[in-house]
């Protein structure tokens, strides 16, 4: 059984920034009233869903149960109690549902993964034996993917590590992620060490020369399209773990 982590974090689906967009829309929608979200946190009862408290322009606040993407949510009531069957029921239809949606997702992702060439990923090997691998799709312009690269040397010494660049910033990115590729492509396999070096290198604010902007990266934007086109990537870093 594959298991999917997701850290929904940069640009098109960072979960939090969709989840407050998604259900501030909705809400327009709905009643033509503009909100903000006032405080919001995941249930432990319900995977992938949030208590948000809503908030009106003129102050008035409202508490709701929201998914993860905010685009639908449950009204709840100040007085509203449920009774034991009813939240057991509630709690049994979601985790039946959230099961069924990640073994669909599953399904998708091997198929998604497994069409790539080995080139197309930048592979980090992990300091054991035997060790489980984790795909990673990143960006070096996120300010999240930059993040999770800080932590890339403890991951390393749990699992073998596949990354693959699927830009959503501007050109930068999508140069930035071929240059890395073009460099890495020298190194040996296991030189792991330079090749998060590389990634150190190209995953900050850098001014790059008129030559390296001239960069070919349409592999990386085919890849890019490829893996978005899946319907179930929506941003970056997302992990793929086995």
């Amino acid at each position: 059984m594959k298991k999917i982590i997701a850290i929904l974090a940069c640009g098109l689906t960072f979960a939090s920034a969709a989840l407050e967009e998604n259900f501030k829309k909705s809400i327009k929608a709905m009643a033509d009233v503009e909100v903000e979200v006032e405080f919001k946190k995941e249930l432990v009862s319900f995977p992938s869903m949030y208590f948000v408290i809503g908030k009106t322009k003129g102050g008035d606040i409202f508490p709701v149960i929201v998914s993860k993407e905010g685009e639908y949510f449950i009204g709840l009531s100040n007085v509203l109690k449920l009774s034991n069957v009813d939240t057991q029921m509630m709690q049994e239809a979601l985790n039946q549902a959230q099961k069924e949606k990640e073994a669909r997702d599953s399904k998708v992702l091997k198929e998604l993964f497994s069409s790539f060439k080995e080139s197309d990923f930048l592979y980090l090997q992990g300091e054991g034996k035997n060790l489980p691998t984790k795909i990673v799709v990143s960006d070096p312009d996120c300010p999240y993917c930059r993040e999770h690269l800080k932590s890339i040397n403890q991951e390393l010494k749990k699992a073998n590590i596949k990354m693959i660049f699927a830009p959503i910033h501007e050109k930068e990115a999508f140069v930035k992620s071929q240059l890395i590729m073009n460099e890495a492509a020298k190194l040996k396999k296991d030189d792991t060490k330079g090749k998060v070096a590389l990634l150190n290198k190209y995953f900050k604010d850098i001014a790059l020369s008129d030559k390296e902007l001239k960069t070919d990266f349409s592999r990386i934007a085919q890849n890019t399209k490829k893996i978005f086109e899946s319907g179930v990537i929506k941003g970056v870093p997302f992990i793929y773990e086995e």
